[in-house]
């Protein structure tokens, strides 16, 4: 196998304190306790390390059918150079305010990013553009000299030689057991690695009062059905452990218009038909392709949809496909999926 070697350069790092730094904070002139100054916090932030990180699941079976194993990484120091292979980590770290991102896979323009991303990572000499989701260019990553590397179910397939680069590959995907869990796991793994536990908090109180919301906005429709529209097919999910969007059966709280729905991770090759005889009373549909919303109606509703109750009482929601398709189990792009719902069934 190839290897992916390069010559790293190392630093010593040097901690400057101050004559009260042994203490946690000092008192102003009336006695009470300041805030930590920074040489105190940067302190404590590097008595974290070293610090083993386990990835959010322990194994993943690749498209081909082979059963990867992910091993606990054992950072030294915090990363510095971080590259990350999954939008919605990207979003998350974004989010936190964590700087350093050297690598993501732009796709030469053409990644599915959410758009403040895609404006503020563009690749410049700092930042390296290392291919698509699925497809990596793995020189161009060992180019950008990354301490740490994050990937999700797109780059399993790489894993192995990934580590060539750096031993420290986090995987950050999870199931969908208890998808808005998994979530947070995603924060509290950034956060923890960044020393951002407070804004971690913050974000996961969002998701948790968004998550209450469209919970009790859910339980007041009999039933749903989650589509995806992409190049003139449509596919339907269920609530089946196979299914992409059973989150937002299990999570959102949305009773399923239909079950048994012989699907996976891209959806069954569903029908107009079928959609009319589940009959469900909210339609989501997730644009995969990003049309344009007016085109996109023309092309779903047509006569059969017409005849079912979610067109009739409009109630067919149109879902925002980078969002929902390639920038999943981001902090901030968890929030905008459940506001989209939310706003649409007002």
């Amino acid at each position: 196998m190839k290897k992916w070697r390069f010559l790293t350069a190392t630093a010593a790092l040097t901690l400057m304190l101050g004559a009260c730094g042994t203490d946690e904070s000092e008192k102003d002139s009336s006695g009470a306790k300041t805030e930590q100054t920074s040489d105190s916090k940067t302190a404590a932030n590097a008595d974290a390390f070293p610090m083993t990180v386990q990835s959010l699941s322990a194994s993943r079976e690749t498209e081909d059918g082979k059963k990867l194993t992910f091993e606990d990484v054992e950072l030294k120091e915090q990363p510095k150079r971080i590259a990350v292979m999954d939008y919605g980590f990207l979003d998350t770290l974004d989010a936190l305010g964590v700087e350093g991102v050297v690598a993501i896979p732009y796709g030469d323009g053409k990644g599915n990013l959410p758009a403040e991303l895609k404006e503020k990572y563009k690749p410049s000499s700092d930042l390296q553009d290392v291919g698509n989701l699925k497809e990596l260019n793995l020189e161009k990553v060992a180019a950008a000299e990354p301490d740490v590397i994050f990937i999700s179910g797109r780059q399993a397939g790489y894993y192995e030689e990934l580590k060539e680069i750096t031993p420290n590959v986090i995987f950050i995907g999870s199931d969908n057991s208890d998808y808005l869990g998994g979530v947070e796991d995603s924060i509290d793994l950034a956060a923890k690695v960044f020393n951002k536990e407070d804004k971690a908090k913050e974000l996961k109180a969002t998701i948790d009062e968004k998550k209450k919301a469209i919970q009790e906005k859910a339980a007041t429709y009999d039933n749903a059905l989650v589509t995806m529209y992409s190049d003139k097919q449509i596919s339907g999910f269920d609530n089946g452990e196979d299914s992409r969007f059973k989150y937002v059966y299990d999570s959102f709280g949305f009773k399923p218009a239909v079950t048994g729905i012989d699907t996976s991770a891209h959806g069954s090759n569903f029908s107009y038909e079928a959609i009319l005889k589940a009959n469900p009373e909210v339609l989501f549909v997730i644009d995969r392709n990003n049309m344009d919303v007016d085109a996109l109606k023309k092309d779903v509703e047509n006569d059969i949809i017409k005849k079912t109750d979610a067109y009739k009482n409009g109630k067919i929601v149109y879902l925002d496909g980078v969002n929902w398709y390639f920038s999943s189990n981001g902090a901030t792009t968890e929030v905008e999926k459940m506001d989209e719902i939310l706003n649409e069934l007002k």
